[in-house]
């Protein structure tokens, strides 16, 4: 097929229309850019994945340490800590576990449970049940520079919050190359923030990261 061709295959399938959403170049340089944007895409996966498995388990282990044993499972039989709507997510992975014909366990739910879900554990409104409890905010996010300041969820809040829209841009398949941010600061964001939960995960994010070898379009 030659590549004239191929290429007005590609735009056909893709269409027009989702094509214009990346400006108003010839259909040849919005084809590049929308291969482009699935690049980029991809070399975020990782990032955004062990930013995910680190924060939900740095909360469990200090929910675990400084609260409660088997949290999830103890939040089912009473209300305690979450707020309505993250408790309707945890009911709604119990019965998700259940019709797989699977055991309930605290790990299971741990395991169900969404980025969005650990993130939200990370905002202003659960500074009563968790982050103002002693110990709390060190044992999650151990690499936090002090500075002789109060250590705060507001600022962390808010980053994790943006990192969760752009999660879900990545994975509905949306543009993020033409955001307020250019693509390294979103990344490095991801990166800063890893580096508050974990200086091991970060090094291992920064072993097997793609990311620096694309070049902006």
């Amino acid at each position: 097929m030659e590549k004239v061709d191929y290429q007005n295959e590609l735009i056909e399938i893709i269409t027009p229309v989702r094509l214009g959403a990346y400006g108003n170049d010839n259909n040849e340089v919005l084809l590049e850019k929308y291969i482009y944007n699935l690049k980029l895409s991809e070399a975020f996966y990782p990032a955004l994945s062990l930013l995910e498995i680190t924060l939900r388990n740095r909360i469990c282990n200090a929910i675990e340490k400084l609260i409660c044993k088997d949290w999830l499972i103890q939040e089912l039989s009473k209300q305690n800590i979450l707020a309505d709507k993250e408790y309707q997510k945890l009911l709604e992975s119990q019965n998700k576990i259940k019709k797989s014909g699977k055991k309930v366990t605290n790990d299971r739910l741990i395991s169900e449970m969404t980025l969005g879900f650990w993130i939200h554990l990370c905002t202003k409104s659960y500074k009563p049940k968790l982050w103002d409890k002693r110990g709390f905010f060190e044992s999650v996010f151990p690499n936090y520079a002090n500075n002789g300041e109060l250590r705060k969820i507001a600022p962390i809040q808010n980053n994790l919050l943006a990192i969760l829209r752009l999660r879900n841009r990545i994975f509905h398949h949306e543009i993020i190359i033409n955001g307020n941010k250019s693509s390294k600061q979103q990344y490095q964001l991801v990166l800063n923030m890893l580096h508050l939960l974990s200086s091991g995960m970060e090094t291992l994010l920064e072993s097997i990261s793609r990311f620096n070898t694309l070049n902006d379009i």
